[in-house]
């Protein structure tokens, strides 16, 4: 792996939350490694060693496009991707765990200065979010969103209030996935406040325990995960739960060193497992099916992936990981716009292609925002708040 040693420690999710060889892909390289690049930083451990959960997020990523896509498109897919976002919550949970719990605990680093290393984390690719969002409620939905709807949606969502509630829409209807990106910003501020204490073993068995309970209860009353935390009043609140169990549980995997015991993991078997959890095929019960993959499933997924020894480099793992936040952000308005398109074309192209077409364009946007705004920004802000 390539050390990024002159970049922001942390900065590269969930909620919320990011190169590939410079040879292959130049601008992919440009500054601002992912996440598990340096997770290993301050903690004893090999920049690279938890490199396969770039990989995996990015695959999560993808799953979360394939159904906007298919609800948008009105195409069938029998999966069930709304789940990825428990898995970022849970992975960054770990991430932040061990990136972050001895500098905190020690006094290296303040609840304020790891407030503002997420802030910079995420901020850039939300405002852009946010703009992409606001053109396509004018250009690309019908009919289109009232300005001074859109107002109130845009300024929501750029200070993480659910202000679409209050105008009869969903929390962040401007772009709905930054729904999570609000929960995983207040499981962050949350978990800086608290980091530094010591909290006994059972204390932290007892709140996890009453989440799980609170997290069944939740998903048997909504019927499924997928509405929870953006629907409406009541499914936002929910979303407390939803984040503060797979975020815990992200915490305590690192914390009691669970994914040490396990010893070497293949990588095909997180792979594999990930993939049959987003793309379960059998009709079964939403409920019973999403309380016992977030629960039990999901962070198994984590510790598994995190267990994968240190290998040869993975370079479009690192590319995957750093595309799947700029990806998660800006995927909803591109496929507005190429749903509109194909709505203007009449059928004229076949949906296929226009899909095809609509995916490939979200990537490469992604991809571009990374390298031109998303990272340079990013670094620069690290250097103006050393931040490093």
């Amino acid at each position: 792996m390539r050390r990024f040693d002159q970049r922001p420690g942390e900065d590269r999710l969930l909620t919320t939350a990011d190169a590939l060889a410079r040879s292959v892909f130049p601008a992919a390289a440009r500054p601002g490694p992912s996440d598990t690049q340096d997770l290993g930083h301050g903690a004893g451990q090999a920049k690279d060693r938890f490199i396969f959960l770039d990989e995996l997020r990015g695959l999560a990523a993808l799953s979360v496009v394939l159904l906007h896509a298919s609800q948008l498109f009105s195409f069938r897919l029998n999966s069930h991707p709304s789940l990825a976002v428990d898995f970022f919550f849970c992975l960054s949970g770990f991430v932040l765990a061990n990136g972050y719990d001895q500098k905190l605990k020690a006094g290296a680093l303040g609840s304020r200065a790891f407030l503002l290393k997420r802030v910079v984390r995420l901020y850039p690719m939300m405002v852009v979010g946010v703009a992409l969002g606001v053109l396509a409620s004018q250009f690309a939905l019908t009919p289109n969103i009232a300005l001074a709807e859109v107002s109130i949606l845009a300024v929501g969502a750029l200070f993480l209030l659910p202000l679409g509630l209050l105008v009869g829409q969903e929390a962040f209807a401007i772009n709905n996935p930054l729904w999570s990106i609000c929960f995983d910003m207040v499981a962050s501020v949350v978990y800086g406040s608290v980091a530094h204490r010591r909290i006994h073993f059972w204390h932290e068995i007892a709140v996890f325990a009453l989440l799980a309970a609170a997290l069944f209860q939740v998903v048997m009353f909504e019927g499924a995960i997928g509405p929870v935390g953006f629907a409406n009043w009541r499914a936002f609140f929910e979303g407390f739960v939803r984040v503060g169990f797979s975020f815990l549980a992200g915490v305590l995997i690192f914390r009691w060193n669970i994914h040490r015991r396990v010893g070497a993991v293949p990588p095909q078997i997180p792979l594999f497992v990930l993939i049959a959890v987003l793309f379960f095929p059998f009709a079964v019960p939403s409920d019973v099916y999403d309380f016992t993959c977030i629960a039990v499933i999901i962070p198994i997924v984590v510790t598994l992936a995190a267990a994968v020894p240190q290998g040869a480099e993975r370079p479009f793992a690192v590319y995957l990981g750093q595309l799947s936040y700029p990806l998660y952000v800006v995927h909803l308005p591109v496929i507005q716009f190429g749903d509109h398109f194909q709505n203007l074309t009449d059928g004229f192209i076949p949906l296929p292609v226009t899909v095809s077409g609509t995916l490939l364009v979200a990537v490469g946007a992604a991809h571009f925002l990374h390298g031109c705004f998303d990272a340079p920004l990013r670094a620069y802000l690290g250097r103006k708040f050393l931040l490093n």
